[in-house]
Parts: structure tokens; C-alpha cells; sequence
């Protein structure tokens, strides 16, 4: 149905505009404001749901259905990312003791989780003749929140019985045998609720997943063209159908491909879509032509810092090239910070030295170079055997007073530290500057002692790496050269 002809959606809309005019100009029912509250929800507008509960309590104060409604936005409210209610609800419930409905009686459950589950859900099953269809949703959210999905299913028949209509209970249960692997009855509820409603592609969708998942080629094949077909003016379902099929039908990767093709020719800034086709490359084999049509639109949209941060996780040799198009794109401004030290941290832990290196040169030609910058930079020159390009980074730093400074401070960072020294101290010998490494560890050994005395297990363990790395230094000289250049403690050469 259009918005146009969408009763409902009228209605929020006419609400929506009141809240721009004084409160003494909002007319509206009882009723009408508990579909205006309901359709809210739907959308996940909350603002709308509370200035419509606000309005409820001005106009009727005596309303049972939406003092309901307020007893579920202070469920549904939680106080972190948990699941856990916030303690408004309970306080609410409290303050209401004697109002006894299917909505405050499943909400007082919510909050306090009986010892016998079953037998709360049949006291409540028995106490009332019948449920609307909010009381009938959150009855079965209620059951699989106290793991009584078996439960649920067992009992389908006796909960169709209190309803009127029938795919609301369908849908609810048909998502949570999506959660459940339950297939044959995810299946069996898609075609239901298909039967009520052919031309909703949602429906199509699950029945195309559960097919899929169950191994049934011919049948998913089919029912995917068929959702292809009713979501083809709805990306968003469009995309919900590529995602089933890139997780449980890689036969239809290529079809996938060309509904991404399609979507991107709609959008083509928005890079989900070119993301995605790269996500069904990489999973096809093809990590090259993923690769090839990431750099194709970072050529195109430089400054995109999604794209960026996807080419630089592919390790590619030429990483500089888009970086430095990226940089100034964006008036050398580079990543967000917590995605910069994200990406950062990421590269470093998969060894991506390439992209590693090249983001770190790039970064800090703009800006602050951070003593983690300093550690991810010497370990990823060093994984891959660019000694002098270590020593030269270091040295670059301590010939300034602050950039000594920085190397000091970098040095007592916890593990870091000892990772920076180990990468600098080898990299001095490898390259047959013995005096220099000694000197430096000599300016260090002071703190590493004291360090092995009072640190945690694994920093201790870390500093004694360098004391024994101390101990090779002085019985192999940096003239032995053959002793060092297959030295390799952290079995870099071994990977």
C-alpha cells in the first residue's frame, strides 16, 4: 500500500506536523493516538512515540491502552547495550500494581523472570480469552526471551486461537525459526504468509533462505527470482535477498552480482554496493577483480574513507598512490581518529606491512605522528626486512630534542616499547652498526632493569627478550655478520 493510501501513515504524518504548532491545536482520539504510537514504533521513531504518550497523558489520563504503551517504551528502553530493561520499567510496574492486562502482565514477566517459565506462559495462555495483535507479539517475544521456542511451537495451534489475524503471529514466529535454524518451519510460515500476501517480497526473501539453507537448489532458484522480481523498486530488500544469497547460495553469487550492478547504476556514490561486489568476488575466488574494482572507484571517489580503508586491508603494493589522492581529498585530514587507530592496530595484528607502512608515511606528512604510530611503523619495516628504513626512522627521531622525547616516552609504553627496541637494537647489528646498538641499549638497560623487577608477567617476559638479545650482542659481534644475518629470534623468516 502507498503512503498515499496508508491510513496509518497519514495519521503520523498529521501528528508529526502538529508538534510544530501549540499543544492546545493537537485533536486527536484515543484511538487515533495509539495508532499513531504503534505505527511509530514500526518506523522506530521515537520521538514520535513519547510526544504521543505525552499527548495521551494531557487529553487521557485514564487510558488503559496507553498507559499500556508507556509500560513498553520503559521496557523497551534499556540502559546500555544489553537486552536488560531499564529501571523506569520496573519503577512503573511498581507505581501501577492493581492494572492487570496481557501487556502489564507479559511486562512484569519481562522484569521479573519466573522460576518456571512454562507454567507462566500457560497461566498467561489460560487467564485471557484473546490478544490484539501487540499482546500476541510480545506474548511469543516474552516466550523466546525465557528460551521457551519449542514451547512456542508446540502451542501454535492454541495461540492461533486467541487471534484474529493470523500472519501477525505467522511473522513473529517465522523470524525467531530464522534465529533458530528451524527451516522447515521458517519455510512452511514464508509460504502462509505468502498465501495472505503474495507480493511481499519479505516474505519471498525467507522462504528463498530457508530453502537454501536446507540444500533445495531448484526450489531457492526459483523463489529467488520470484523476490528479485516484487523487490525490484526496494533496495533495501534487494539487498536483504543478497545477503541470504551470499550466505547460503553461492550458485546464485553471479545473479547477486548483477542486482548490485543494477543498484549501483541507481546510486553511484554510494560504495555499499561496489563493497558488496567485492564481498561476493573475494568469496568466488576472485580477489584480483575485487581489488580492480575497488581502485576503479577510489578513482572515482577519492576521498572515501570506507573505500580507503577496504583497499588498504588488501595489502596492495600501491597503497601510496590512493592514500595520497585520499589525503587530499580529504585537506590532508586522513581517517577519523578511531578509525585510524583501528585501522591501524588491524594492520598491524594481520601483518599487512605494505598498506601499513604506506598509511603511516602518509599520516604523519599532516599530522601528529602518536608513539603507537612509532612501534606499528618500526615492527611492519622490520617484519619485512627493511632494516636501514628502521634505523633511519629511529634516528630521524632522536636527532631532535623532541623527537628524543617522543622515542623516550614510546620506550616505556608496555610491550610496545620492547618491541620498538628489539626492531631498532637488530635491525643496528644486522646492519653491522654494533656501537650504536650497544650505546642505546646502555641508555635503556637502567629502566628494562627496574622494569623486570616490578612489571606483570608478560612484560616482564618482553624485557627479558632484550637481555638476552643483549647477551647475543656481546658474544656476536656486528662484524659477524654471517651470526647475523640469519639471526631471526622472532621467526620472522618462519612464516
Amino acid at each position: 500500500m502507498s503512503e498515499d493510501n496508508n491510513p496509518r501513515e497519514e495519521l503520523y504524518r498529521r501528528f508529526r506536523q502538529s508538534l510544530s504548532r501549540p499543544v492546545s491545536e493537537r485533536y486527536f482520539d484515543e484511538d487515533e493516538l495509539v495508532e499513531i504510537y504503534d505505527y511509530a514504533g514500526d518506523i522506530s521513531d521515537d520521538y514520535v512515540q513519547t510526544e504521543c504518550l505525552f499527548c495521551g497523558a494531557r487529553l487521557y489520563p485514564e487510558s488503559q491502552a496507553l498507559s499500556e504503551r508507556r509500560a513498553l517504551l520503559y521496557l523497551d528502553t534499556s540502559i546500555d547495550d544489553s537486552d536488560k530493561p531499564s529501571p523506569a520499567a520496573g519503577a512503573y510496574l511498581a507505581d501501577n500494581p492493581d492494572v492487570f492486562s496481557p501487556i502489564f502482565d507479559i511486562a512484569r514477566l519481562e522484569i521479573n523472570r519466573p522460576e518456571d517459565p512454562e507454567a507462566a506462559l500457560e497461566f498467561l495462555l489460560t487467564q485471557y480469552d484473546t490478544f490484539n495483535d501487540e499482546e500476541i507479539i510480545r506474548f511469543v517475544d516474552l516466550a523466546f526471551d525465557l528460551d521457551q521456542y519449542k514451547w512456542v511451537v508446540e502451542n501454535l495451534d492454541r495461540l492461533r486461537a486467541k487471534i484474529s489475524f493470523q500472519p501477525v503471529l505467522s511473522y513473529e514466529v517465522m523470524q525467531e525459526a530464522d534465529d533458530m535454524l528451524d527451516n522447515e518451519l521458517m519455510a512452511k510460515l514464508a509460504e502462509e504468509l505468502i498465501e495472505n500476501e503474495p507480493f511481499a517480497p519479505q516474505y519471498w526473501i525467507s522462504l528463498f533462505k530457508a530453502q537454501a539453507r536446507m540444500g533445495k537448489d531448484e526450489d531457492a532458484k526459483a523463489t529467488f527470482d520470484s523476490a528479485r522480481a516484487l523487490a525490484a523498486d526496494e533496495p533495501d530488500s534487494l539487498m536483504v535477498l543478497v545477503d541470504a544469497a551470499y550466505n547460503f547460495a553461492p550458485y546464485l553469487y553471479q545473479e547477486s552480482f548483477e542486482i548490485l550492478e543494477g543498484l549501483k547504476t541507481e546510486n553511484p556514490d554510494e560504495f555499499m554496493y561496489t563493497d558488496c561486489q567485492c564481498a561476493l568476488l573475494v568469496r568466488s575466488g576472485a580477489s584480483d577483480r575485487a581489488i580492480r574494482l575497488l581502485k576503479k572507484y577510489l578513482k572515482e571517489h577519492p576521498g572515501n574513507q570506507k573505500a580507503m580503508r577496504q583497499l588498504l586491508l588488501c595489502n596492495t603494493a600501491d597503497a601510496r598512490q590512493y592514500l595520497n589522492a585520499f589525503y587530499d581529498a580529504t585537506d590532508g585530514k586522513g581517517f577519523d581518529d578511531d578509525i585510524y587507530a583501528e585501522l591501524v592496530n588491524t594492520l598491524s595484528v594481520n601483518s599487512s606491512s605494505q598498506s601499513l607502512i604506506a598509511l603511516l608515511r602518509r599520516n604523519s606528512i599532516d599530522n601528529t605522528t602518536e608513539n603507537s604510530d612509532i612501534c606499528a611503523w618500526a615492527e611492519a619495516l622490520f617484519s619485512i626486512g627493511k632494516f636501514s628504513n628502521v634505523t633511519a626512522l629511529i634516528d630521524g627521531y632522536l636527532l631532535s630534542e623532541q623527537g628524543k622525547e617522543l622515542i623516550d616516552m614510546t620506550l616505556k609504553i608496555p610491550l610496545k616499547g620492547t618491541s620498538l627496541a628489539f626492531a631498532y637494537m637488530v635491525s643496528l647489528m644486522k646492519l653491522g652498526r654494533g656501537d650504536a646498538a650497544e650505546t642505546f641499549w646502555n641508555g635503556i638497560r637502567p629502566f628494562m632493569e627496574q622494569l623486570i623487577e616490578d612489571a606483570p608477567m608478560p612484560i616482564r617476559m618482553s624485557v627479558r627478550c632484550l637481555f638476552t638479545l643483549a647477551d647475543k650482542m656481546r658474544r656476536h659481534p656486528a662484524d659477524d655478520t654471517l651470526y647475523w644475518e640469519n639471526f631471526d629470534m622472532l621467526y620472522y623468516g618462519k612464516n
